[in-house]
């Protein structure tokens, strides 16, 4: 069995969200052969918080679990701890039991989300500079304001082309971020883990939502 999860939003510091997280890491691997985190594991992220995560950072240390960042954690990929496997993409392929699937948190992938793809295309690469420059202080109140400014980027209207599987060139495409569920046979909408406590399994059987 291949678990997939997403919008997990770990907010640093908070014990009681590390807690759901591996203890649910814990349970599931003594199910699934493989374990994808499909972004926005943590609400924000910068260099410099890893001493308040290290339980969590703990327990990604498996070859079973592979973490794909999103955008609200993008700047994970500044950190080098080569016990945790990243997916270097913001979209990524695999194969199971014969498809051809598509991974993405969906930030990427949306429509009708002109603000964020500006954002994306020319505010990320300057974050990236200054995450590895700021103190950390004003990187947590830079991060916080970025959290809170979210959804006046990201407007409620925007989605994803059900025809995306076609688009791309895959079968099925699987993702979160619209923090709504969707399930159709070319496109998976994970609804968001901290809302809802809720993942995708797919066996030979196929694909089905199950939750804590």
């Amino acid at each position: 069995m291949h678990v997939f999860v997403a919008d997990i939003h770990i907010r640093p510091g908070m014990r009681d969200d590390s807690h759901r997280l591996v203890s649910w890491l814990r349970d599931i691997q003594e199910r699934a052969s493989h374990i994808y985190i499909l972004g926005d594991l943590f609400d924000y992220w910068y260099t410099g918080v890893e001493p308040r995560v290290q339980d969590i950072l703990k327990a990604l240390e498996s070859p079973r679990i592979s973490v794909l960042t999103g955008n609200r954690d993008f700047l994970m990929k500044n950190i080098t701890m080569h016990s945790i496997h990243f997916i270097p993409d913001e979209e990524h392929q695999i194969e199971l039991f014969g498809k051809r699937i598509l991974l993405a948190h969906g930030h990427t992938l949306t429509d009708n989300d002109r603000g964020f793809r500006i954002l994306h295309r020319y505010g990320w690469p300057v974050l990236r500079v200054l995450d590895r420059r700021m103190p950390a202080g004003i990187k947590d109140r830079l991060a916080r304001f970025l959290v809170k400014s979210s959804l006046s980027i990201r407007p409620p209207h925007a989605g994803i082309n059900e025809d995306i599987a076609q688009i791309r060139g895959v079968e099925t495409v699987i993702c979160g971020h619209l923090h709504r569920a969707f399930m159709s046979t070319g496109l998976i909408v994970l609804p968001a883990f901290f809302d809802t406590g809720q993942w995708l399994a797919w066996d030979k059987n196929g694909p089905r939502l199950e939750g804590l």
